[in-house]
């Protein structure tokens, strides 16, 4: 690795740096003897210097890059000073003694960084494959159980549909972790496991599940309209529903039965809005977006939610895919509600706390609306004493919306590539 001359601490101070750097995807290059002396030699450090680690082995300011350290045999300069004063080099002070090849042993045996972890879950197939590239362990974990000892160190954290327990067993046992990537399009339950958001960076899996989501609450819509649970429940019973079939008037007024024509107000325009709306614009519903601020969006209409009391009562189908947060909470209200058409259909696949059930309930057994198809509950499962599933007009959807986050590994090695050049993170909370 250096020629007779070098010194040795040049040599251990070159080992250490090339091996703590490639953690911090920093590079070293350009080591040479120098041609003054042969107890100086110089290294040029390039890459991102932001980690506050790298800087405080180094004694460099952050974001300064490329960096030139002198390193001196008598370690005369501060940055020498500083990495030889670490743990590693340490052990290594009696090195001096020994000969070559021992020297070589001893620096495998002691400088060898090890690789950061990132546990992944068995809840979900991932194609490790594609994240074998990085200079990282990768290690499978049970979302059930606790996390095991040998996995408690690691750095990297993904998560899909793990058990409350687990979260709570994680942010109180792992103390290195420095990031978390959650596969679900909110950080709800690791917020809620109490991971200290100013230490460990937590990214979500928002824009995985827009294109299943839009799709599932598509056929929601198409169910109301079209009736099918009704069709279902006569099938249970063996009878035929002549009345639901034969000839129909093409878009009745007062009525949603189809979506052509029809006013979907989507409340809550993000990513999963964007990519619903021009589905129902291709079947011929009438677009309008409500969110905190008004514009045009993708195309669409966007008002602020300030106007609903102007929206409300033209929709025929109000389709809710709010967030769940203190602003949130209750949102469809008994109020708003009574805003509706008596015909109009809502379908909620946001979060189970924006709409107050209760009032719901009421309009529903009132037939003050045309129906609810849910996805999403306050309570999850639904307890079995809720009133909810004998309510008219209800269609009942186990959170099945989403629950198939696609192109995740591809999230994970984005995000994971960022880390590890101290980089800004998709999706950060």
């Amino acid at each position: 690795m250096a020629s007779v001359q070098t010194p040795l601490e040049v040599v251990l101070v070159l080992h250490f740096l090339t091996n703590y750097t490639a953690r911090h995807n920093h590079t070293v290059t350009n080591f040479q003897q120098s041609h003054l002396s042969p107890r100086r030699s110089k290294v040029l450090l390039t890459g991102p210097t932001k980690s506050p680690d790298i800087s405080r082995h180094l004694c460099l300011p952050p974001g300064v890059t490329p960096v030139s350290a002198e390193l001196r045999r008598d370690r005369g300069t501060p940055a020498l000073q500083q990495i030889c004063h670490t743990p590693q080099l340490k052990k290594l002070d009696h090195s001096l003694l020994m000969s070559p090849n021992q020297r070589l042993k001893t620096l495998t045996n002691h400088l060898q960084t090890p690789k950061m972890k990132l546990l992944y879950p068995t809840s979900l197939h991932i194609d490790t494959k594609s994240l074998e590239g990085f200079s990282v362990e990768l290690h499978p974990y049970d979302v059930t159980q606790p996390i095991p000892e040998s996995l408690i160190d690691a750095e990297f954290l993904v998560t899909w549909s793990n058990k409350a327990s687990n979260l709570r067993d994680a942010a109180s046992r792992m103390k290195n972790l420095r990031w978390i990537q959650s596969l679900a399009a909110g950080p709800n339950d690791v917020l809620a496991a109490g991971f200290d958001a100013s230490r460990v960076s937590i990214t979500t899996g928002s824009g995985l599940h827009d294109e299943t989501v839009a799709e599932h609450t598509l056929g929601l819509l198409l169910n109301a309209a079209r009736r099918f649970y009704e069709m279902r429940d006569y099938q249970s019973r063996g009878e035929w529903p002549g009345h639901l079939g034969g000839a129909q008037p093409d878009r009745a007024p007062g009525t949603f039965r189809t979506l052509k024509g029809a006013n979907v107000t989507i409340w809550g325009f993000g990513n999963i809005a964007k990519c619903l709306a021009p589905v129902l614009t291709a079947l011929g519903a009438n677009v309008t977006g409500v969110a905190r601020s008004t514009g045009v969006r993708n195309g669409f209409e966007v008002v602020a939610e300030d106007r609903l009391q102007d929206v409300l009562p033209k929709t025929d189908a109000l389709v809710m895919i709010l967030p769940g947060s203190a602003s949130t909470n209750g949102a469809l209200n008994a109020q708003r509600l009574a805003l509706l058409p008596k015909h109009a259909w809502i379908v909620n696949v946001g979060r189970g706390t924006s709409v107050d059930e209760d009032a719901l309930l009421e309009a529903l057994e009132k037939g003050s609306i045309g129906g609810a198809a849910l996805d999403v509950f306050s309570a999850e499962p639904l307890p079995k004493e809720s009133k909810l599933y004998a309510a008219p007009n209800l269609i009942l959807s186990p959170h099945a919306a989403g629950g198939r986050p696609r192109e995740a590994e591809a999230l994970i090695a984005y995000n994971l590539r960022r880390i590890l050049a101290g980089q800004e993170l998709k999706n950060i909370i």
